[in-house]
């Protein structure tokens, strides 16, 4: 498939859905034509840099948002690469996506689960941080899907 047909494929369709169902989580407050859906699961990526990825290359990141377009997930430093492949997995089925960096940006992730862009954490007063607790600085990684990829290993 390429990537004006790949998401024509009822079974990727099928798979995002099942993903979500698992998730039980609820719909984000968004401002994109097509939702995002909070999405707090481990998946996996690898990062494509001079030649394919292997098996190998693939690390586990915990995601934040999905839709039929793109992920999102956090990694502890700024991505060194463009482009990836992202497996999204469920218990049935594993789907490999090429896909690219469509931006970054430091957030801060509090015990109970909020995201605080970088530049807004000195807004807050002394109050809400106590409340919120101690954070742990990450980047948040956007991605958007480019097309359907093959099982790494296959050629």
């Amino acid at each position: 498939m390429t990537g004006s047909d790949t998401f024509l494929d009822p079974g990727f369709y099928e798979l995002v859905h099942q993903i979500l169902s698992n998730s039980q989580r609820r719909v984000l407050r968004e401002r994109r034509i097509r939702p995002r859906f909070s999405f707090d699961v481990k998946q996996r990526i690898a990062p494509w840099t001079n030649s394919r990825p292997e098996e190998k290359d693939f690390i586990p990141v915990r995601c934040f948002d999905l839709n039929t377009n793109g992920v999102a997930f956090f990694l502890e430093e700024p991505p060194s690469f463009r482009r990836l492949i992202v497996e999204l997995s469920c218990p049935q089925r594993k789907v490999y996506l090429e896909s690219e960096v469509a931006h970054w940006e430091y957030v801060y992730l509090y015990p109970c689960g909020d995201i605080v862009p970088e530049e807004v954490v000195n807004e807050l007063d002394e109050e809400e941080r106590r409340d919120l607790g101690e954070a742990q600085r990450l980047v948040l990684v956007g991605c958007r899907f480019l097309a359907r990829s093959k099982l790494c290993h296959e050629k």
